[in-house]
């Protein structure tokens, strides 16, 4: 390709990323392409904070959130190759207070470090401490204190089911069996040896020349984009806490897509680097596989592996395809949205089949609306409910006894739909179906709590 045709592809990414940004009002977007050990591009849109008209750099810091988790997993396949571990052990076998669990819809043996990686241990999303209104959440010796009020709620291997919290307990994993805080562990054994010396755990350390300043949703009644909260994680670190940018995250793309014959660092072999990578569950159409700490996602004859993250103020995005050793990182400033995850497969797609051009940039989102039981008496609970920082849900009454939890054109981005509730006793329901799988709410006076989040009724449907 020559230089002309180079710069002609390259405008036509940066002109399509500009109007994904604009169509869903993102403040600010850092975009990089990874290839080999290398980014070869990277270009900052909108601003790092609103109206200071300047766009992120590649050391601009965002929080990451989930993205944390494939740390997470990183320092597990680490300690099993050290012999310090079997991720087929069940997590009671190095957190004894487990037992005290509740095992509600099966053995608490078979909360297996793996299954937690992959969200597959039934675990409940959250600690019943946490809170993402506030936001507020648990240390971990709260989390342990209270570890008789966590609930396995449905039977492990029966479906994915994400839980933050499981990553939570992983974080604490690490730490017993290394000996030290979880987030010394990474940063000395990971992040130093990575030379990834920008990404950290405490917001104390980014304040100032390259912190960028995330935005929540509008509140229910405005346009106006909202300076989100920031809240440690505490007891949950392990699950979402770290922050970082481009150039720290080309380094940690570069490492896992670097196979044996590769120069550079390695944390270790290829053998834990293809079981890491390696699906260990698959859904229905073989779409979606997910492995440990890591996601795999069927894009034509390519499998994808990547992970995202969300988090008061920032979606974030990495994604890569290890034959071709070509990765994309996308790091927002705002949270929710519902862009990160489709403009890194968009841009990953483009690179390897060489497009000549982009497609449409997605806009609105239009979500299929159940049909109400005008007879049912659980009409009462029908409505539009919000929920911070900016996601928005429809309930309908389709029978007497079953909620339907659907997507509201106000969020593109769905939190806890589609899902059902079924009723179980006067105003108690329990969910079946996506990240609230199992658990029970309780609707009182237009409101409700799934998943440490606290949903207000705002509207008629």
């Amino acid at each position: 390709m020559s230089s002309s045709d180079a710069n002609d592809k390259i405008r036509m990414w940066e002109d399509y990323v500009e109007e994904v940004r604009l169509a869903h009002r993102i403040p600010g977007i850092a975009v990089g392409m990874v290839c080999g050990s290398e980014l070869a591009w990277f270009k900052g849109f909108g601003e790092t904070q609103l109206g200071n008209r300047q766009a992120p750099d590649e050391y601009s810091i965002f929080r990451v959130a989930s993205n944390t988790k494939t740390a997470t997993a990183t320092a597990l396949m680490m300690l099993q190759e050290s012999s310090m571990l079997s991720l087929d052990d069940p997590l009671l076998l190095y957190i004894p207070e487990f037992t005290s669990a509740a095992g509600i819809a099966g053995d608490l043996e078979d909360v297996t470090l793996r299954r937690m990686t992959a969200h597959y241990s039934g675990l409940t999303t959250e600690h019943p401490a946490t809170d993402w209104d506030a936001p507020a959440f648990a240390t971990m010796q709260t989390m342990l204190d209270r570890i008789d009020e966590v609930q396995m709620v449905i039977p492990p291997d029966s479906a994915w089911k994400y839980s933050n919290m499981a990553y939570g307990f992983l974080g604490e994993v690490i730490s017993r069996l290394s000996g030290q805080p979880y987030e010394q562990f990474v940063e000395k054994e990971i992040l130093d040896r990575l030379g990834m010396m920008q990404t950290v755990f405490d917001m104390a350390s980014v304040v100032g020349l390259h912190q960028v300043i995330g935005y929540s949703q509008p509140a229910p009644g405005s346009e106006t984009l909202r300076v989100a909260p920031y809240s440690e994680l505490e007891g949950m670190n392990a699950a979402g806490q770290m922050m970082t940018n481009v150039a720290d995250l080309t380094k940690w793309l570069a490492h896992i897509m670097r196979r044996g014959d590769d120069a550079g660092g390695r944390l270790f072999g290829d053998r834990s680097r293809r079981e890491m990578l390696h699906p260990a569950y698959l859904d229905g159409d073989w779409t979606i596989g997910l492995c440990v700490g890591w996601r795999a996602t069927r894009s034509g004859d390519r499998v994808y592996h990547g992970h995202g993250g969300g988090i008061h103020g920032f979606g974030t995005q990495t994604m890569f395809h290890a034959p071709f050793q070509t990765g994309v990182i996308v790091l927002t400033n705002l949270w929710p949205n519902a862009i990160s995850a489709s403009l890194a497969q968009t841009l990953l797609d483009a690179v390897i089949e060489d497009w000549d051009e982009m497609p449409i940039a997605p806009t609105d989102v239009m979500h299929e609306i159940p049909t109400s039981d005008e007879s049912s008496k659980l009409r009462e609970f029908e409505g539009v409910y919000f929920t911070e920082p900016g996601f928005w849900m429809r309930v309908t009454a389709v029978s007497d006894d079953e909620l339907q939890f659907s997507g509201h054109e106000a969020s593109a981005y769905l939190l806890h739909a589609p899902a059902t509730a079924r009723l179980i006793s006067d105003t108690t329901f329990k969910v079946s179906g996506n990240r609230g799988a199992g658990e029970t709410l309780s609707i009182q006076d237009g409101e409700f709590r799934l998943g440490g989040f606290k949903y207000t009724l705002v509207g008629d449907n």
